[in-house]
Parts: structure tokens; C-alpha cells; sequence
């Protein structure tokens, strides 16, 4: 589980006070979804799903580090959360079918989650963020969730 070069899927899911607040699917063969930019105060809750060349996802698996892999299959929780009550979720999907998550649940105002995870769940709105902007300027595909 250890070896990211044998990740062929990503997902990182946040939301905030139960709502979806970010959501980014990204797949070796160029898939992608993106909803949200991960506020707890201005929540985007329209879904743009898409495909993209491979590049995207390559640069996000890049940034999986030993510390994000480190928390996989754990669940961790702030004993006294302050502020709004956040909710997140990384998971990969590896080439021989295995998932792994990791989960955290902390409060807006809290510390949340490790700083390796932190950095990496903003690069997965780094990457989708040209993509994600030019869907909304294209109205490309979209659901809402709302």
C-alpha cells in the first residue's frame, strides 16, 4: 500500500456541517469530478464531471507523500472540535482493486488534519482549479447536489 505508482484512482471528499463542501475524483484514465472549493463559509454545491488528459492526475499522485499514506486505513477525531463540524475523507483506489481511506473529523477552528494530508488535499484543489474554473465559465457538464 505503501508504493503510489500503483494508485490508479483519488477522491477526496470534505464536508462541513454535514453539506458537501469539496469533491475531486481524479483517475488514471482521465477522469475527473470536482464540486466545491473546500470554504466552510461560501459552499459551491455544483458537480462538474469531466475528462482530461492523464497529466492531471499524475501531477496529484506526485504529491502523495509518506505522511498521507502513513494515515490510510485510520480514522481520527479531535476530542473537542471548535467551530464547524468538518468531515474529511482521502481514499485511493489501487490497481489490483484495493482501497484505502483515510478519515477525519475536527472542527473549522480546530487544527484538523495532519499538515502532510492538509498540503495534499490542497493540491488536489490546485490541479482541478484551471480545469474546475473552466467548466464554470463553459457551463460544462454538471449535476447539482443541492
Amino acid at each position: 500500500m505503501n508504493d503510489s505508482s500503483e494508485i490508479v484512482g483519488i477522491l477526496v471528499v470534505l464536508r462541513v456541517d454535514g453539506e458537501p463542501s469539496l469533491f475531486v475524483l481524479l483517475a488514471e484514465d482521465g477522469a475527473i469530478n470536482r464540486m466545491g472549493n473546500g470554504s466552510v463559509d461560501d459552499i459551491e454545491r455544483k458537480m462538474f464531471i469531466g475528462q482530461v488528459t492523464p497529466d492531471l492526475f499524475m501531477q496529484l499522485r506526485s504529491r502523495v507523500t509518506p505522511g498521507v499514506v502513513h494515515f490510510l486505513g485510520q480514522r481520527l477525531a479531535a476530542s473537542q472540535p471548535k467551530g464547524q463540524l468538518c468531515e474529511l475523507t482521502v481514499m485511493f483506489t489501487y490497481a489490483d482493486g484495493r482501497e484505502a481511506t483515510s478519515a477525519w473529523r475536527y472542527g473549522s477552528e480546530s487544527q484538523g488534519p495532519h499538515p502532510e494530508v492538509r498540503d495534499f488535499v490542497t493540491a488536489a484543489v490546485e490541479v482541478t482549479e484551471p480545469w474546475f474554473q473552466q467548466q464554470k465559465q463553459l457551463g460544462g457538464r454538471s449535476i447539482s447536489s443541492a
